[in-house]
């Protein structure tokens, strides 16, 4: 089971002011966080670190934050509740191109047992009826593909 926290973290003018850490596991340590930069050309060289990894010869700027824990009485926002808002903010999902050929397909298929359980021959309605579903879960088929001429036919 995926663990039920969440990390946030406030920035202010490019700098990271603090790490949250919300609904984190009491049993398990806080973890390290240090933050690191690309030197530009005006950092003194007392302030830069040569790393090996990465980019060779690769001069940083870091420093160690460290995580305070969301609480009743943190000065914090929730990164929780902004997380929350962030989801109700999604678009929905588009149906992909063999979801609709497939509910499509279905429709179709649910039509034509339903003729079979009611033993009768297909009516003028039922041929309108089959048509749109056809011809409408074609539309939105071609939509899904990109087809731009599909949404003037729709």
């Amino acid at each position: 089971m995926s663990p039920d926290f969440s990390i946030g973290l406030l920035v202010t003018d490019d700098d990271i002011d603090a790490v949250i850490l919300e609904g984190w596991p009491a049993d398990v340590r806080k973890p390290r966080i240090v933050v690191f930069d690309y030197a530009g050309h005006d950092v003194p060289d007392e302030h830069v670190l040569r790393i090996g990894t990465g980019a060779p010869n690769a001069g940083l700027t870091g420093r160690e934050v460290f995580a305070v824990e969301y609480g009743p009485d943190c000065r914090y926002p929730s990164p929780a509740e902004i997380l929350s808002i962030l989801d109700t903010r999604k678009p929905a999902e588009k149906a992909s191109a063999l979801s609709i050929a497939r509910d499509v397909h279905q429709s179709i298929l649910d039509l034509d047992a339903r003729l079979d359980r009611l033993e009768q021959a297909p009516t003028g309605d039922d041929y309108n009826r089959l048509y749109q579903l056809a011809n409408g879960g074609l539309l939105d088929l071609l939509k899904a593909l990109g087809d731009p001429s599909s949404t003037v036919a729709g």
